[in-house]
């Protein structure tokens, strides 16, 4: 009880104080003693000292008021009504608050993108957290920078609008291709189109984040996700092997001693739907993988779905009818298949789940 009474004497005194600098005296004084005490005021009180202080402070010089957003933008129970006048204020004020203030709402932060310029969004991108509603305002009101920013935030919840309006500005836009590419929840076909956009530098920073792979082989990895398949198949054929591995998949049956199988009986067309489903890989692409490509793809193929170097080794000398790789290739790819992990390779996978969504986007055109 004694606290709260001082706590209201402050009050008046700063509510009848006339001079500037007593003013700014006084206002430092009760600030800090809300600091001190705000869990043990009710909302009623805590915005009782939010009123007194906002109109104390916003008759004073952007210092004063910039001192206190500092103050208040850190605490949970500031009240509302005081940090969206903060936030809405120039941005030297406004920053503090606008980065890190829990006390504003969705709504608060979207009111403050649509009535102020890029300094204030851009604050607001570099909150702990954003929901997909401010990402969406954002993405709709901001700059190129902004933007980057916000795509560089790995608390920023991104909807699909957003990441597609953001690849579609990044077109010709160097600054948007790293925060998009690293941000790890780009789709496959967005991926594929960033893919096409990015720089040798920022291929070596994609690099080493997957370090077991060498450079040569991310090269042929990024190729491979604008390769045309152009190869045909009979597509009732198709139909029927995907609808056997879907019942053996259903009976927890899909795994390598059924590839293994369906290798030796010379099921083919099974064998590539069984890979498909299990690296969820469409089987135009997962074909291609395995009858076309040279073997580097099988490889990351086969860790990424954690089959054994044995199994690795039997896919590969039984998908190899004609003869066409040598002991050399054999064992560079064994090496390959060494040197990489299970989590490497499936990261690799994300340039081959493109295909699919690309043709299906295309026909939709």
């Amino acid at each position: 009880m004694t606290s709260k009474i001082e706590h209201l004497e402050n009050l008046a005194r700063l509510a009848k104080e006339t001079s500037p600098e007593k003013r700014q005296a006084l206002l430092r004084d009760v600030s800090d003693l809300f600091l001190d005490s705000h869990n043990d005021l009710s909302e009623t009180e805590s915005q009782y000292f939010g009123d007194i202080m906002g109109k104390v402070a916003f008759d004073l010089e952007m210092k004063v008021r910039q001192s206190l957003s500092e103050k208040l933008a850190n605490v949970d129970g500031a009240p509302n009504s005081l940090v969206k006048l903060l936030a809405n204020d120039e941005i030297e004020v406004a920053r503090p608050v606008l980065m890190n203030s829990t006390v504003l709402s969705d709504d608060d932060l979207i009111s403050v993108i649509d009535k102020h310029g890029q300094d204030h969004i851009m604050a607001v991108t570099k909150r702990e957290h954003v929901s997909e509603l401010v990402s969406d305002s954002i993405v709709e009101k901001g700059n190129d920078e902004v933007l980057a920013s916000l795509a560089g935030n790995k608390g920023a919840e991104l909807s699909t609008n957003a990441l597609m309006a953001m690849v579609g500005r990044s077109k010709g836009n160097e600054i948007l291709h790293e925060p998009l590419v690293l941000r790890g929840d780009l789709p496959p076909e967005m991926m594929q189109e960033m893919m096409t956009r990015i720089s040798e530098e920022l291929k070596e920073k994609i690099l080493a984040e997957t370090s077991d792979l060498s450079s040569e082989y991310v090269d042929e990895l990024l190729a491979e996700t604008q390769s045309e398949i152009g190869i045909d198949y009979d597509d009732e054929e198709v139909t029927k092997a995907e609808k056997f591995i879907s019942r053996k998949e259903s009976l927890n049956q899909l795994n390598s001693s059924l590839l293994l199988q369906l290798l030796r009986s010379e099921k083919i067309t099974e064998l590539i739907a069984g890979f498909s489903a299990m690296a969820k890989v469409d089987f135009p692409t997962t074909r291609k993988i395995i009858l076309v490509d040279g073997g580097e793809s099988l490889v990351v193929l086969c860790k990424a779905v954690g089959m054994s170097q044995a199994v690795f080794v039997s896919i590969m000398n039984g998908t190899d009818k004609h003869g066409v790789r040598e002991e050399a290739d054999m064992d560079a790819l064994l090496g390959v298949y060494g040197r990489i992990t299970q989590q490497a390779a499936q990261r690799a996978l994300r340039f081959f789940r493109t295909r699919k969504k690309v043709m299906e986007n295309s026909d939709a055109e």
